[in-house]
Order: structure tokens, then sequence, then C-alpha cells
């Protein structure tokens, strides 16, 4: 079985954070801060690769990404599942390049709206930005019922408007760390992924087909063997201490955007 939703969405604050964190914390910064970003930055893609973490699951009907939106979501998921199956098309390198070059797509639309109190907004962004973070906020549970996490979602991408406007390089990046981070979970667990030139897939001939190159031509290295495994619990455990050390860090960088 492919790793649990709420592990998927916590991996994906800890890989942003490894990735794009810069705050000090003991005389040490939180992560590579690969892109120069700024605090706010780096909070925002964090809330965005939090829930883009959970985007390959739109081909499981039970996931929740298919529970997030009512009946818009559940139908989505379920002509998703029945054209490309689950864990297939959608858990692929091609699948996050095209998930990332949506974000690019949705980031770049010229549709400017003007929010009482806010000001002007880009709304492609703004909205991006509310999609992930409901997502990821209903994954880990941070709050529950069908309509709290999308208001949530609207406050977060309100606010993210307000302190990290230029979201040229970050949302898009974010989204692309999301998603691969998830296809990385699925490997590392016993059904892993489909191979990685999908959907031209090589299948090893019957005497080498083992569970690392299986039969099927997917590919897996099971560390964490079957999902909600001990071992997925443990590591994903550490990813929660360290995204949480992270991301206080940061915000704690620029105490202003929760001021805001």
């Amino acid at each position: 079985m492919p790793m649990m939703g709420g592990h998927h969405a916590i991996s994906g604050t800890a890989a942003w954070m490894a990735l794009a964190g810069s705050a000090p914390v003991l005389e040490h910064v939180v992560g590579l801060d690969l892109w120069d970003l700024d605090p706010a930055q780096v909070t925002a893609g964090a809330v965005v690769a939090t829930g883009a973490a959970l985007l390959p699951d739109i081909d499981h009907p039970s996931a929740t990404i298919s529970r997030s939106g009512g009946g818009l979501t559940k139908a989505l998921t379920r002509a998703v599942s029945t054209v490309a199956g689950h864990r297939g098309a959608t858990h692929t390198l091609l699948a996050a390049a095209l998930f990332t070059a949506l974000a690019i797509l949705v980031n770049r639309l010229d549709w400017q709206v003007v929010v009482p109190v806010v000001g002007e907004v880009q709304a492609g962004a703004a909205l991006l930005v509310t999609a992930m973070c409901a997502l990821g906020t209903r994954a880990l549970k941070m709050v529950e019922g069908r309509l709290l996490p999308w208001i949530v979602g609207v406050a977060s991408g309100l606010l993210v408007a307000v302190v990290a406007p230029d979201t040229s390089i970050w949302l898009p990046a974010a989204v692309a760390v999301g998603v691969l981070v998830h296809l990385i979970g699925d490997l590392l667990t016993t059904d892993g992924i489909p191979f990685p030139t999908w959907p031209l897939v090589i299948k090893p001939p019957k005497r080498l087909a083992s569970g690392i190159w299986q039969r099927s031509g997917d590919v897996a290295v099971p560390l964490l063997g079957d999902a909600g495994s001990a071992r997925e619990w443990l590591v994903c455990t550490v990813l929660t201490g360290y995204a949480v050390v992270a991301t206080v860090a940061t915000v704690a960088a620029a105490p202003w955007v929760l001021a805001i």
C-alpha cells in the first residue's frame, strides 16, 4: 500500500523547509536556502508544499483530496481513478512535471481582483494557495469538517497575497517539491510507483522480477514496508519534529508575518 495521506503532507512540509529554509537554530540554518527566499515566502511555500504533497492521490476516491471538496472532488477523483487507476499515471515524473506546469500557468494568469481591506491580489496564486492550504490542514487534522479547512485556506491565500506577493519562484517550486516528495514516499513502500520513464514501462524478465523491480514494471525501494508500518510512523514523527522546529524558527525570523 502507498504511504498514508497525513504522512505525505508532513513530508511535503519537511522537504520544503529542508530545501528552502534559512532561519537560524542553535547557530545552524534549518535548510539549504536554495531559492534565496525571505521568511514570508518560505512559510507560504511550506503551506503550498504540504497540500501539493497530496496531489498525486487525485486518482484515489478514498484519499484526503477526494473528501476535501464535496461532490466535485469526489467526482474528479473517481473519473481520474477510472481512467488511470490508483498509483498509476498521477504517480509519475511526467505527472510531477504537469502539476508544476499547471502551477506556473495559474500563477501567471493576469487576473487581478480587488479584495476589501486587502486590496488588489493576484487571484490565480491566491486560489492555488487556498486549495493547497485546505488540503494540507485537513490531511494533518489541524482543522475538521468540510467547510473550515476552506475558510482557513481562503484566509491563508489572502495573507500570502499581502506578505509574499511575488510568487513567481516559490509557488511553482513548492508544488514541484510537494508532488516529488509524494512519489519518493510511495517509492519507499512495498507497492512502489510506476517505472520512472512512464508511459514507457520496462518490465523485467520473469527471473529478474523482485520487490524492487516488480513484474508489472513498477519500482520500489521498500525501506518503510507497508503503509502505516512502525517504520513509516517513526520516520514521519522525526519529520514532524523537524518541520515544527523549522517553521517556528522561520516565523520567528519575521514575526510581523503573523502580526498582520
